[in-house]
């Protein structure tokens, strides 16, 4: 494990090992909730039964998978984490209000400090590049439900092709919310991410003691955004990611002050209120992102030579199965 682990071990020498936020309730209860507060008309698919306890279990995957290998440790965890000081920057040069479009760019705005995104973070890259990669996958359900109903002699492998993608869908999203979820833990925001050996105490059993996912559904109203008629460009896509960090980043004080009240330690109404409103801030979040993924897939392509999902859905199109890597 990473040495930021070694040091959070020294530090809470009676507790297990675990930089892992919201450990595995909170992980899942911001998956689920997620799913259940979608808008009505999301394809019923991602909410089914089935679907949704797949997704609800697979949040806490990624931390499940700390500790398979040197170098998927180094490589990986990074991921779930972005230290960010008490001027509200990365290594006091990169502000969450203007992130890099991208980590190339990342890695160059830090060059100068002289830090990497592998020292101090990259998780809003690892929320962006879920993201992209769960829009495309709604492209290609999209593609594949019209075609499965339109698709003349081969309506048959578009159905199996659709059905796969569901599958893929529902296993992206329980794997990627994982680091939407790391995203509301102010302890994953901030260069303070153990003060007092706070982190583990924290996102362990007091949240599995504490935070149900009822009291966390009350706080995350039905719906979300719907941009169903414009896309969203990359600049928008890492602002919102940016402010959804800040607002995370913005509560390490208050979490701090409750710590020294004892409220972590007592189990004091206050704590279990910030805790609660910090995993249904991660599960909103979610739930927003899932949405707006759905509603800008309609603006990709997919295939090779690539096509646009509009141009299929219009009947302009009529690919054959090799376009998309079939005979």
């Amino acid at each position: 494990m990473r040495f930021r682990a070694a040091l959070l071990c020294l530090a809470v020498v009676a507790m297990p090992c675990s930089v892992r936020a919201w450990g595995t309730t909170g992980h899942r209860e911001i998956n689920l909730v997620a799913i259940k507060e979608l808008p009505d008309d999301f394809p019923d698919f991602v909410r089914t039964p089935q679907a949704e306890a797949t997704i609800e279990a697979l949040g806490p995957e990624m931390d499940a998978l700390k500790g398979a290998g040197f170098s998927w440790d180094h490589d990986d965890d990074p991921g779930h984490y972005v230290d960010v000081g008490d001027d509200h920057r990365i290594a006091g040069t990169v502000s969450l209000n203007a992130l890099p479009q991208d980590m190339e760019a990342y890695e160059k705005a830090l060059a100068g400090v002289p830090t990497d995104p592998y020292k101090v973070g990259y998780l809003p890259y690892t929320i962006a590049d879920g993201w992209e990669a769960l829009r495309e996958d709604f492209a290609y359900f999209r593609v594949f439900d019209y075609l499965a109903m339109h698709g003349g002699p081969y309506r048959a492998a578009w159905t199996a092709d659709r059905s796969l993608r569901e599958e893929l869908i529902v296993h992206d999203i329980g794997v990627w919310g994982h680091f939407v979820g790391d995203g509301s833990q102010p302890l994953h925001v901030t260069t303070h991410y153990n003060d007092r050996g706070i982190h583990a105490r924290f996102e362990g059993e007091f949240v599995r003691n504490n935070v149900t996912t009822q009291a966390v559904e009350r706080l995350v109203p039905p719906g979300g955004p719907r941009s169903e008629d414009r896309a969203i460009d990359q600049r928008e896509l890492m602002a919102q990611i940016g402010e959804y960090l800040t607002a995370s980043n913005a509560e390490v004080p208050q979490l701090y002050a409750i710590e020294r009240r004892g409220g972590f330690r007592k189990d004091s109404p206050e704590a279990v209120a910030f805790a609660t409103a910090r995993v249904a801030d991660g599960a909103r979040e979610l739930r927003d992102l899932i949405v707006e993924a759905y509603d800008n897939s309609l603006y990709s392509s997919v295939g090779y030579p690539e096509m646009s999902v509009q141009d299929v859905l219009g009947g302009r199109v009529s690919p054959l199965p090799n376009a998309f890597g079939g005979d």
